[in-house]
């Protein structure tokens, strides 16, 4: 706990406060330094962002990126070390690395407006990271075959697949779902790689394993139907099972992922 507060007050001096206007604001309203936050209490203090707070005027959403100040970083010591060590071209490289936007994704709009988000080579790097403790969690193996049939989309669920294949270092396959390959596509897809994991959606698994197992499938690899995108109910979880099992899979397991752009 002391490790993690050390790095959040670290993070909050060194980045948050002094490039996020928004943040900026809040903590000066609400007379928050981080300094000051030496425990979890503390920490419950600092207000929770809202999905209202981040639906407002493209103008403001600006508010929430972390756009450095060139002065502020020019002091910083691990800057100060790559341009005396390693020359001005690859500090500002590195610099470039944690602050220029090089991908972006968006919220869905289901619940309220999209609200974009960026994405610099150091956010994708921490993707990597989460997507291998997705990995980690799930008991994936290195040498299985993984299929990912979210949709080719600016969404989130799509990418951090990808990017747990990588972070893993392990076989991703992606087939972007029905609307790219069709149902038909990503069973064919299927029996050609054999993978031991298919992750998705869960009523496109469910329509994509039952036309499979109409057909006569036979997929006994199946080890893992990992779900994200939307809610996945026990009804539909015992759906999955019973399906796989008619395809021969009668050792697999049924993960429902929950995740969120925002965090």
């Amino acid at each position: 706990h002391d490790w993690q507060l050390h790095r959040l007050r670290t993070y909050l001096k060194q980045r948050v406060i002094p490039f996020s206007a928004h943040y900026r604001r809040l903590f000066a309203e609400h007379d928050i330094h981080p300094e000051e936050l030496h425990s979890f209490d503390d920490w419950s203090k600092v207000p929770f962002t809202s999905k209202s707070n981040l639906t407002v005027p493209r103008e403001q959403q600006r508010d929430f990126v972390l756009i450095p100040n060139e002065a502020a970083l020019k002091r910083e010591w691990g800057v100060i070390w790559n341009a005396v060590f390693h020359g001005s071209a690859f500090a500002k490289e590195e610099i470039e690395k944690e602050f220029r936007p090089v991908m972006m994704t968006s919220t869905t709009g289901r619940s309220s407006d999209p609200v974009p988000f960026a994405f610099t080579k150091h956010d994708l790097a921490n993707l990597d990271i989460t997507g291998r403790r997705l990995m980690e969690g799930g008991a994936s193996q290195r040498e299985w075959r993984h299929l990912n049939s979210f949709p080719y989309a600016p969404h989130l669920a799509f990418w951090q697949a990808h990017h747990a294949g990588l972070g893993f270092g392990t076989f991703m396959v992606s087939s972007g779902g029905g609307k790219v390959m069709g149902t038909e596509g990503n069973i064919a897809l299927i029996d050609k790689v054999r993978p031991e994991v298919v992750i998705g959606m869960p009523t496109f698994l469910y329509h994509m394993l039952r036309e499979a197992a109409e057909a006569g499938k036979h997929w006994p690899q199946l080890r893992r139907i990992v779900l994200g995108g939307e809610k996945a109910a026990e009804g539909m979880r015992a759906r999955l099972t019973m399906l796989a099992h008619d395809l021969g899979a009668d050792d697999v397991s049924i993960i429902s992922t929950y995740g969120f752009t925002e965090a």
